[in-house]
Order: structure tokens, then C-alpha cells, then sequence
């Protein structure tokens, strides 16, 4: 009986990638989770904050307004809140 090969291609990581894992953990640690064993709720809500926070980040970079990135799990924001800067 022949092995499966399996092919790994293993490459560098990009800054975008980096700079999320930043907040990733800033995230994890804000929340005093650990998420290897957090539970499914908690992992899922450790990723939207983290993606916001991401976005909420690349936006205020550009210089854009909140209202550039979407609002967090669908919350409305005012109006307000979309003019100031991300």
C-alpha cells in the first residue's frame, strides 16, 4: 500500500497577516480568553471583534470615516459615530 503524499507549501507571512495577528492577540488578551480552549461562542466572538478592530485599523490608516467599515455584528451606529475617524 502507497502513502498519500501530501504536499506543504510553507511561505512567508505578509504584513497584513502580521498586523492581524497583532490584534488577534490584543483581542484575546483585552478578553482574558484563551482561545485554543475557549468554547465555539467565545472563539466566534473573539474573530468579529478582531476582524472590526482590524478594519477599524486599515481605515483609520487611510484616514477614512467609521462609516468606510462596516459596524460591528450588524450594530446601527449614528450618525455621528460614521462622520468621526476610524
Amino acid at each position: 500500500m502507497q502513502k498519500d503524499k501530501t504536499e506543504l507549501e510553507v511561505t512567508r507571512m505578509t504584513k497584513e497577516n502580521i498586523q492581524y495577528l497583532d490584534v488577534f492577540f490584543a483581542v484575546c488578551k483585552w478578553y482574558k480568553v484563551d482561545y485554543y480552549h475557549a468554547t465555539e461562542k467565545q472563539r466566534a466572538f473573539i474573530d468579529a471583534v478582531a476582524a472590526h478592530e482590524f478594519s477599524m485599523k486599515q481605515a483609520h490608516e487611510k484616514g477614512l470615516n467609521r462609516s468606510s467599515v462596516p459596524p460591528f455584528m450588524g450594530i446601527k451606529r449614528s450618525e455621528r459615530s460614521n462622520n468621526r475617524p476610524a
